[in-house]
């Protein structure tokens, strides 16, 4: 029975489809999969490599097995791909998760669209395809532990063991089964691998020893690796790798996985067209328009919208998403809002399965998707609905960041909502969008980047200490220099020691820095490598920078 459930994972997971406009192409997970880089968290504030086949072992000072293991990473970093990966290997057979009997993945995005109640033998049923029988004779028969794995835990909507059911035949919303899970009421010798993409909120369940990780991205030969994998032709891929290569901006910023994907099939479309790879890309926003527009150009010429209907359109559903924290969307919402949706390149559709049926349902290719399509829409509007819109947001996240010790919700749709932030400060840039806005008849509000730049400034100063790092993010997007040295005049100290950075977080320190010669002291807890890109910064520019510096006692590339 155990080894049919095997067979039916590999079936689901072995291949994945690589895009939506890739005329259904599917490609081998574990061809393309790269491993990013993972750090792992000590008592002691310090910070260790750890690789995916290490996140069970035991812990090296208590010699004891985690309960829980928190694999934390921003949007886009690849939570969702590990996860698959590890359910995968387990059907696989890898040595390293031969002590756990079963294992289960548990979509959390997928299990709020469920609105019917049942028990954990139900959910597991509905999830694996097998009869509930089967499942409880499995469980029944597992002498071992069994891992869940639970992706997308930011999404629950029950966050506290107040409701918690103590029986896994007990009916209840499949979230509140999964919170239950969670908190071992439910099948407490149960190890649990949890991704988020913010932090486990400190009223946290979580029962047991418990190891916290969190993905930087990929090191510079991860991103050789990705390219070479993707490509599977060496001329292309040295080609489109040199292009990289020697960009530093390019090659920064593709250690995010998702930015790098896109990269690589910018350049894929480009190499296949002829046309040329070189474009100027500095922010993140740019390279997402510059992918925009190459599927607008190649793969949208049949759609009955015009272009500024149908980014008006994916906006409108992409906010609906955002301010409703969804990114599964049935049918009916799709086709009331975007015409053509099955042959839209910027969607994905895909069946979800049901009680007795299968449902039609959509979600953009990627969050970091609907992210953008949703500060784009803010961009379509009139001038007074966008001047709402963008202050409604800029206040939701304010409030967020200002109720963090009294209300874990406000901080987490705080943070679900800071990208949309980030984008909008990069269609500020005129010189990297100018080009498409000119190209679709659309016209930047004016009170956009006044009302941007207002709430900088004002969160600068209220905020220096815990929102420093998403302050420079904006700054950087925004590219403006004499803005930047306007928000950080009164900073003789610039501390992020609070937290590791990722290579993305040095390039926008390392380009503030540079945009203020008074900044002379930084403090950061940071590797080896990542200081040398900032002492390079020192040198070019003849600064003398006091760096307070916690290094960690192994360096983070690979």
């Amino acid at each position: 029975m155990v080894c049919q459930y095997k067979e039916s994972i590999k079936r689901k997971y072995e291949h994945r489809n690589e895009s939506s406009f890739s005329s259904g192409e599917r490609v081998s997970l574990a061809a393309l999969y790269t491993e990013p880089v993972i750090i792992q968290k000590n008592k002691k504030g310090g910070f260790q490599n750890i690789s995916v086949e290490e996140l069970f072992n035991k812990s090296d000072i208590h010699m004891y097995y985690p309960a829980s293991v928190i694999l934390q990473g921003n949007s886009g970093s690849g939570k969702s791909f590990i996860s698959q990966k590890i359910i995968l290997d387990w059907a696989s057979g890898n040595p390293y998760l031969r002590h756990f009997n079963l294992a289960f993945y548990l979509s959390c995005e997928e299990l709020k669209c469920i609105s019917e109640e049942m028990n954990l033998i139900e959910l597991l049923s509905w999830n694996c395809g097998l009869s509930p029988d089967q499942i409880s004779n499995m469980l029944q028969n597992s002498t071992q532990r069994v891992l869940f794995i639970i992706d997308g835990f930011d999404k629950l909507r029950f966050m506290h063991c107040e409701l918690c059911i103590s029986s896994k035949f007990q009916r209840a919303p499949p979230e509140l089964i999964v919170c239950s899970i969670l908190s071992k009421q439910i099948l407490p010798r149960s190890v649990r691998l949890i991704t988020t993409r913010t932090e486990v909120p400190q009223g946290m369940f979580l029962k047991g020893p418990q190891r916290f990780t969190e993905i930087m991205g990929f090191s510079e030969k991860g991103v050789e690796e990705y390219f070479q994998k993707f490509f599977q032709n060496e001329e292309l891929f040295r080609k489109a790798y040199e292009c990289v290569r020697v960009n530093e901006t390019l090659i920064t910023a593709c250690s995010i996985p998702v930015i790098c994907w896109i990269i690589c099939t910018v350049m894929r479309e480009r190499f296949s067209n002829g046309a040329d790879v070189t474009s100027v890309l500095e922010t993140t926003t740019s390279i997402y328009i510059d992918f925009v527009s190459t599927l607008l150009e190649h793969h949208c010429q049949g759609l009955s919208q015009s272009v500024p209907s149908l980014l008006r359109s994916l906006g409108q559903l992409a906010e609906r998403g955002m301010l409703e924290q969804q990114v599964l969307f049935d049918e009916k919402t799709v086709y009331d809002t975007i015409s053509d949706p099955a042959d839209n390149p910027f969607l994905f559709k895909f069946l979800l399965k049901r009680k007795i049926h299968q449902e039609t349902m959509f979600s953009f290719m990627h969050l970091s998707f609907q992210e953008f399509f949703t500060a784009l829409y803010y961009v379509l509007l009139d001038e007074e609905e966008s001047q709402r819109k963008v202050r409604e947001l800029l206040q939701t996240v304010e409030r967020g960041w200002a109720l963090s010790c009294w209300s874990d919700r406000e901080v987490r749709h705080a943070n679900l909502l800071q990208p949309v932030i980030l984008f909008l400060c990069g269609f500020c840039k005129k010189e990297s969008i100018s080009s498409f806005f000119e190209k679709h008849n659309i016209t930047l509000p004016i009170n956009i980047e006044t009302q941007l730049k207002e709430w900088i400034i004002q969160c600068s100063q209220r905020y220096q200490n815990e929102h420093m790092l998403f302050i420079l993010h904006c700054l950087y997007e925004l590219h403006e220099k004499n803005f930047i040295g306007k928000v950080l005049e009164h900073l003789v100290l610039i501390d992020l020691s609070n937290k590791p950075l990722k290579r993305t977080d040095c390039w926008v320190l390392k380009y503030g820095l540079k945009c203020c010669e008074h900044i002379r002291n930084l403090k950061i807890h940071e590797t080896s490598h990542n200081l040398k890109n900032l002492q390079h910064e020192e040198r070019e520019n003849s600064k003398c920078i006091h760096m307070i510096v916690f290094i960690t006692a192994r360096t983070w590339e690979k």
